[in-house]
């Protein structure tokens, strides 16, 4: 190999090193709110930057004078919440954002919430995270000049560079627990989030109702013996509630087995054939050279071409199984294949509507 080859392949490593590993992550400033009817109270905010987050931490919601609405209702739901981290993967962001996140949603009159689920699926919890971009870098907000859409203009719905996630990891304590059991929701029942992706006026409704579309689409729900975590790839509106959100689409979940499994395994899916749900259950064995190890697991149809990703992320050892619904998919066979750091297994399954 002549100097000159040498040098450029020098240059092209280094250049990727720093591209890579040399970058500055970009910032989140984020800042929490309730939002009532006519009332918007701001509990507190800070700044993180990607690839780490903060903590949800105790607050006391104190009576405000000449409010209309009394946001002492939101109490519960925010001490059910406390201890939650929430996080935004490393190289998610192009740039410096502003996230706003607001609790919505319960009648501050009666204390429930609204019904914005379909039947016995009807949400527990509506939260909403608006994003502005900061177009200039020498723009920093602090705690006391929190800019709103007089400054920038607020996206609904952001969302991040491929492959990469925001998560929100809840610990099961008691007073979440107990939550749950104020919802009517029992304490193992499937919890599940989905986006609210459209919202329009029902003009066939005398009541001048909104029609709602909520769509699971780009999350997933990992719900294990102490936490429950949401994890999307956009940020937007969020509902939480029982089971399926939406009666058409359910919610990828994956839920987690803390046993040792010997073998790397991927089982035949059940039921099978299905229409439209099934679920999906795989092992991970112990590694000694790493904690986590990297899965994927993906569906594609008889030609090659995939239609569906289910899991993309570092697991720790243990069982899992991931439910998938089929509902925007047409009937035949298709092939479910699991891949981690060192092997690939495939299996079929056939889709009967």
């Amino acid at each position: 190999m002549h100097v000159r080859q040498v040098l450029i392949l020098i240059f092209l490593v280094i250049g990727t090193y720093n591209l890579s590993f040399g970058q500055d992550s970009n910032t989140v400033y984020y800042k929490l709110f309730i939002e009532a009817n006519t009332t918007n109270l701001a509990m507190y905010g800070g700044s993180f930057k990607e690839g780490q987050g903060f903590t949800i931490r105790e607050k006391e919601i104190k009576e405000l004078q000449y409010a209309d609405d009394d946001l002492r209702v939101f109490q519960e739901l925010y001490d059910a919440l406390v201890g939650g981290y929430f996080s935004i993967d490393f190289g998610a962001l192009d740039k410096d954002i502003i996230m706003k996140m607001y609790l919505r949603n319960l009648d501050t009159e009666t204390g429930t919430y609204k019904p914005l689920g379909e039947d016995e699926n009807t949400l527990f919890a509506y939260f909403e995270i608006r994003i502005i971009e900061i177009p200039d870098s020498t723009y920093s907000p602090d705690d006391t000049v929190f800019p709103d859409s007089s400054y920038f203009m607020e996206s609904n719905s952001y969302y991040f560079t491929e492959g990469k996630y925001a998560r929100l990891v809840l610990p099961k304590t008691e007073r979440f627990l107990n939550f749950l059991d104020k919802a009517g929701i029992a304490r193992n029942d499937s919890l599940s989030f989905a986006f609210l992706q459209n919202e329009d006026w029902d003009t066939t409704d005398t009541n001048f109702e909104k029609t709602k579309d909520w769509n699971g689409e780009g999350i997933e729900i990992i719900d294990t013996e102490d936490s429950v975590t949401f994890k999307a790839i956009h940020l937007s509106k969020v509902g939480g509630g029982r089971g399926r959100i939406h009666k058409e689409r359910s919610v990828v979940g994956i839920k987690y087995y803390p046993t040792i499994p010997k073998d790397f395994q991927l089982e035949q899916n059940y039921p099978n054939p299905f229409n439209p749900e099934t679920r999906i259950k795989y092992s991970i064995p112990n590694s000694a050279k790493r904690k986590n190890t990297f899965v994927k697991l993906d569906v594609y149809n008889v030609l090659g071409t995939k239609v569906k990703t289910l899991v993309n992320e570092n697991q720790r050892s243990g069982t899992y199984e991931v439910s998938f619904d089929a509902t925007d998919l047409a009937s035949g066979v298709y092939i479910y294949s699991l891949q981690n750091n060192n092997a690939v297994l495939t299996r079929r399954m056939i889709l009967i509507k």
